[in-house]
C-alpha cells in the first residue's frame, strides 16, 4: 500500500501499515520532514543473526529488537525507524497495539522524549497527567474529566518535552481511549457499540475525536493514582509527593521503564525526571473500595486545582 503520513506525540510518522487510530496529516510534507518511518520487512534472518537465545528484548548500537511470540518481530532504530515483521496469522489489531505502545515509546526514549504511562487532559489551559500501574483507572478518570468538558490530550502514553522557555510540554497523542468493561458499565456505555483493542482482551477502543485536544499544552501537574480496592470505602485522599519520592514515582511510571536501562538510558531518565520533578506539582490520589469513584475523583481534582494550590510554574 502507499505509505500514509500520520501525526501523534508531536511527531510525523510515515507508515506502510494502516493506522486508523492515528490522525492523518492533511498537508502532506516532503520525506525530509518525516520524523519516523514505519515499515514492513522480513526480520527473521536478522533476529537469528543477533543470536539472542531465549531473550525477547535486546538492544545494540541504538537499536531495540524484540519478539512477541504470536505476533511478530519489531525493530526500533535510532529514534527514526520502526520495522515490523508480522507473523503470517497475526491479529492486525495486536500488531498495531505494539506499534502504538512499545514501539512508539521506545522511539520517544531514543529521541529524548519522556513517555509516562498515563493519560492527560486539559484544565484551564494546562495539562494534567494521571499516571499509575495498569488497571489503576487512568483512562477512566480522564474519560470522566472529558465528560465534564475537559478535553483529552492523550491516553496510555504521555509524551513530555520542553519548550524554549524551559516548561514541560505534553504533546497530543491520538483520539482514542481504551476502557475496560467495568468502566463502560460505570459510564452507562454498551460494549456492543465498540470494538475490542484486540481479540484476546475485553478492553474497548473508544473514539474520542469530539473531545480531543490537538495542540501541545504546558504541563502543570502529575497525579499518581493509588487504588486500594480491598480497603473500606473512604473519601478520595489527595497528598503531595515530596523529595526523592517524586523521582522514584516518575521513574516507576515511565512507559516500558524496563527498556530504559536495557538501552543504556538510565542516566538520561534520571536527569529528565529530576528536571520534571522540579518544574511541576506531583500528587498522589488514593481511593478505597471497589465502587466506581471516577466522578468523586473529578471533584477532588478540580477543587484542588481551582483553589490555586498549584502555582502553574
Amino acid at each position: 500500500m502507499v505509505p500514509v503520513q500520520y501525526e501523534a506525540y508531536g511527531l510525523r510518522w510515515l507508515s506502510q501499515f494502516q493506522m486508523p487510530e492515528l490522525q492523518i496529516v492533511q498537508d502532506s510534507t516532503d520525506a525530509g520532514d518525516i520524523d519516523v518511518h514505519i515499515q514492513s520487512d522480513d526480520l527473521t534472518l536478522l533476529w537469528e543473526e543477533w543470536n539472542v537465545g531465549n531473550e525477547n528484548f535486546v538492544s545494540r548500537d541504538g537499536r531495540l529488537f524484540f519478539r512477541i511470540e504470536d505476533t511478530g518481530l519489531f525493530l526500533i532504530e535510532q529514534g527514526r525507524r520502526i520495522i515490523v515483521s508480522p507473523k503470517q496469522d497475526a491479529d492486525e489489531k495486536k500488531v498495531r497495539l505494539f506499534i502504538l505502545g512499545t514501539c512508539m515509546a521506545v522511539i520517544m526514549m531514543q529521541r529524548g522524549i519522556l513517555p509516562l504511562h498515563g493519560s492527560a487532559v486539559v484544565i484551564d489551559g494546562w495539562a494534567y497527567a494521571f499516571v499509575g500501574h495498569s488497571g489503576a483507572g487512568k483512562s477512566t478518570l480522564s474519560a470522566a474529566l472529558a465528560s465534564r468538558g475537559y478535553p483529552l490530550l492523550t491516553d496510555d502514553v504521555v509524551a513530555i518535552t520542553w519548550d524554549a522557555g524551559g516548561r514541560a510540554i505534553v504533546s497530543p497523542g491520538y483520539p482514542q481511549q481504551k476502557l475496560w468493561q467495568p468502566s463502560l458499565d460505570g459510564f452507562g456505555m454498551k460494549e456492543q457499540n465498540y470494538a475490542t483493542v484486540h481479540a484476546e482482551i475485553t478492553k474497548y477502543a473508544i473514539p474520542v475525536q469530539h473531545y480531543f485536544h490537538e495542540r501541545a499544552v504546558p504541563l502543570a501537574g502529575i497525579f499518581e493514582l493509588n487504588p486500594k480496592p480491598d480497603a473500606l470505602h473512604e473519601p478520595t485522599k489527595l497528598t503531595q509527593i515530596q523529595g526523592l519520592e517524586r523521582l522514584h514515582m516518575l521513574c516507576t511510571h515511565t512507559f516500558r521503564s524496563a527498556l530504559v536501562a536495557r538501552q543504556g538510558l538510565a542516566q538520561w531518565l534520571f536527569e529528565t525526571v529530576s528536571r520534571l520533578s522540579a518544574s511541576v506539582e506531583v500528587c498522589r490520589l488514593t481511593r478505597s473500595g471497589s465502587e466506581f469513584t471516577a466522578f468523586e475523583m473529578v471533584e477532588r481534582i478540580t477543587d484542588h486545582i481551582r483553589k490555586g494550590v498549584h502555582t502553574g510554574q
